[in-house]
């Protein structure tokens, strides 16, 4: 895999617009892959991105791109970026009981029947603290740890609202719930958040949810 990290121009107009817009970004990172006509782009190359600063609103905005293949940051405008892209080869490898630092900006929803529709409808898990001292973001959490081969051990939250994606304008526009999760876990299985990595956790990808970072702690 391919780790990037783009410290965006703040005095770029495209980068600009690309902060206040999951989906602006989306589009903007995917002139760096060259993808068959007709495919997702995410799909062919397996990209996962995050903005690092919660809320899309940061002096200097820095993104992730993680990647199955190498991108070519050549294809955006010099002005986009603030300097250089830094992007290097990864190759995690992990133990049962090993215990990592990890982030995840993940878009914490359930789906709720809707009747007469053959779609649910998606229902944002607020991080709210109920009346156990658990709150239905951190639950999802741990129910995300537990398909995906590990356990949470703490985690702090950072919650935020994007605004609606650009798909659905008007009066049904739907803006987009997220949580940022910084904390510890420990590895139950390792093939499992091995995959998890290239797959991200959670929906939403194409807004920049989903990622998740593992590292040695501190």
């Amino acid at each position: 895999m391919y780790l990037s990290k783009l410290t965006l121009n703040p005095r770029c107009r495209e980068a600009l617009r690309d902060v206040s817009s999951p989906y602006e970004l989306h589009r903007t990172l995917s002139h760096a892959f060259q993808t068959e006509s007709g495919v997702d782009y995410r799909a062919q190359h397996g990209v996962l991105f995050r903005l690092e600063s919660v809320g899309y609103g940061a002096a200097l905005p820095t993104v992730l791109v993680q990647s199955l293949t190498e991108p070519n940051w050549n294809e955006l405008p010099e002005a986009y970026f603030l300097n250089r892209p830094e992007l290097k080869p990864i190759s995690p490898a992990f133990s049962v009981g090993q215990t990592l630092a990890f982030r995840l900006v993940a878009n914490p929803t359930k789906k709720e029947k809707r009747e007469g529709k053959s779609q649910g409808r998606r229902v944002a898990l607020l991080n709210i603290e109920q009346e156990d001292g658990s709150t239905p973001a951190n639950v999802w959490l741990r129910r995300k740890g537990e398909q995906h081969g590990f356990q949470v051990l703490y985690a702090t939250t950072d919650d935020f609202w994007l605004g609606a994606d650009r798909r659905s304008q008007g009066k049904n526009a739907i803006p987009l719930y997220g949580v940022r999760f910084d904390g510890l876990l420990q590895v139950s299985q390792p093939n499992l958040l091995q995959q998890a990595l290239i797959s991200g956790i959670g929906p939403a990808k194409a807004f920049g949810f989903g990622l998740i970072s593992v590292a040695r702690p501190q």
